[in-house]
């Protein structure tokens, strides 16, 4: 089975790191989409976005990491991808994915599996770590060494 995880992944968390590393365990192989919204100035440039999660997921068997050029749903065709994995932190995120899930089943013809994050991990989200760079503040318990490495060497 190929799975397709996709997000903004601005930046990518360890609670996003979690997810991936337990669908390692029951896919083949696991592509991870960095989407880019080309009217968001994100924190980080989706290309490096790319580099940095291939390197936060270097020690994972099986992983590709792509820049997502459309749709979801059309990208897991293009990919060959047969699941698409979203983490989900909270009934929130499910009430959040649950349409996109419908399109993604009905025109795409490719399920979604929603994999609940660790609780551990619940608070985090790529939203609360942006605010705590723009705080100059320490973020290394949220998000792998090499996104913290970047984060910091890259502050303004």
């Amino acid at each position: 089975m190929i799975a397709l995880f996709p997000g903004s992944f601005d930046p990518f968390t360890n609670g996003h790191l979690d997810v991936a590393q337990r669908v390692c365990a029951i896919a083949d192989r696991l592509i991870i989409g960095v989407g880019a919204n080309p009217a968001k100035r994100g924190l980080i440039a989706p290309e490096d976005r790319v580099a940095l999660i291939g390197e936060a997921t270097a020690h994972l068997g099986g992983v590709e990491v792509v820049l997502l050029q459309g749709a979801t749903m059309d990208e897991a065709s293009r990919l060959g991808a047969t699941l698409i994995v979203k983490g989900v932190r909270s009934s929130i995120d499910v009430d959040y994915e649950a349409p996109q899930a419908v399109f993604n089943r009905e025109i795409g013809g490719v399920d979604t599996w929603w994999i609940p994050t660790r609780p551990d991990l619940a608070h985090v989200s790529s939203s609360a770590v942006r605010e705590l760079v723009g705080l100059k503040k320490d973020i290394s318990r949220y998000v792998p060494p090499a996104i913290e490495r970047f984060l910091t060497d890259n502050r303004n």
